[in-house]
């Protein structure tokens, strides 16, 4: 085995000096930051022969790994991040290659899923056995009232009771908006202007039916604005409900990693993406995510209530951010193919 290391700027320009090297036999078998944290250093690796009599197309592992560097230096994703994941799919890439072929799935799809996987945590919002109310939190704007509107209308589809209780009682015209919604589901909305109408509102909840699933609309928190934050977590302290962050797509990478720093320390343990229908870059979901430890649930592709949301997994993410079609394609249409 002939091994080399290489030093380059970002991965696809060190996958670039790889196959100019050693060809497309070879195989990066470590990857690390390079010196003073900047650019990455690689370690490929070339076998003398292949004792396999039916190996897989040669260029396929390496040709998977380019493909996932490109795809998360499109997105946007900060270097360590894109880092952990490459370092995570690169020993993955040819021993998949033989099961994504059998499942008809590309490899650097199937390859990106199990990096994914190993990176991140996902977690559908239940839709039954609902023990403890669904809390939505996020900044404004985020699409938290549209998000309660889809999820109820899931439940009474499947003719599941719910509840519909809202703290937005500031905005104006947020009562008004989920109202709509609730009339058209045949729901009563309830209203709480503090902890202690909330607290109110949620034990009754319980006493007219234990297995209905309630929902609190909360209103929208400056994530930068220190009093907001601090009545959002009293607000959430005096309940025991499992908090999701529902955040949009699009964020600057670095806005988006503070943002979900604050509403995790606030009690938000999901992430709910929306807005991906106006957005073509992922990395900001993808920091939001690691940066504050939230498990990928549900993502929402329309504004639309009657589209509803939709479970996110490994694969579904990985289709997301590596699609069959053009990268300047939105990410709704992208959306259809991931479904597929």
């Amino acid at each position: 085995m002939r091994m080399k290391c290489f030093n380059a700027e970002s991965m696809p320009e060190a996958i670039r000096l790889v196959r100019g090297e050693l060809g497309d036999n070879a195989i990066i078998i470590s990857s690390q930051r390079g010196e003073n944290g900047k650019g990455i250093r690689v370690t490929a690796a070339i076998e003398g022969f292949d004792p396999d009599p039916d190996p897989p197309a040669i260029d396929e592992p390496l040709d998977a790994i380019e493909a996932i560097a490109d795809a998360l230096d499109r997105h946007g994703t900060p270097g360590d991040l894109a880092e952990r994941l490459l370092r995570a799919a690169t020993p993955l890439a040819e021993r998949l290659l033989r099961a994504a072929s059998a499942l008809s799935v590309d490899a650097p799809v199937m390859t990106m899923a199990a990096a994914l996987d190993s990176v991140f945590e996902f977690e559908p919002l239940p839709e039954r056995d609902v023990s403890r109310p669904l809390a939505l939190v996020g900044p404004p704007g985020s699409g938290k009232t549209v998000t309660v509107a889809k999820l109820a209308a899931r439940a009474v589809l499947a003719n599941r009771p719910v509840n519909v209780i809202t703290t937005d009682t500031m905005r104006a015209g947020g009562v008004d908006q989920l109202a709509a919604f609730t009339r058209i589901l045949d729901l009563d909305l309830q209203t709480a202007l503090d902890t202690e109408t909330l607290s109110d509102a949620l034990h009754a909840a319980r006493l007219t039916n234990r297995d209905a699933l309630t929902l609190i609309d909360t209103g929208g928190v400056n994530p930068f604005d220190a009093n907001e934050v601090r009545e959002l977590e009293q607000l959430l302290r005096a309940i025991d409900a499992d908090v999701v962050l529902v955040m949009p797509a699009g964020y600057d990478c670095e806005e988006a990693a503070e943002t979900a720093g604050v509403f995790y320390r606030a009690g938000a343990h999901r992430l709910l993406v929306t807005r991906l229908d106006a957005a073509r870059r992922l990395g900001s979901v993808l920091v939001a995510a690691d940066t504050a430890k939230l498990k990928f649930c549900d993502l929402s592709v329309t504004p639309h209530v009657a589209e509803g949301l939709t479970p996110i997994n490994p694969v579904s993410l990985a289709r997301l951010l590596l699609p069959e079609i053009p990268p300047e394609t939105s990410v709704v249409a992208r959306f259809e193919v991931a479904r597929t």
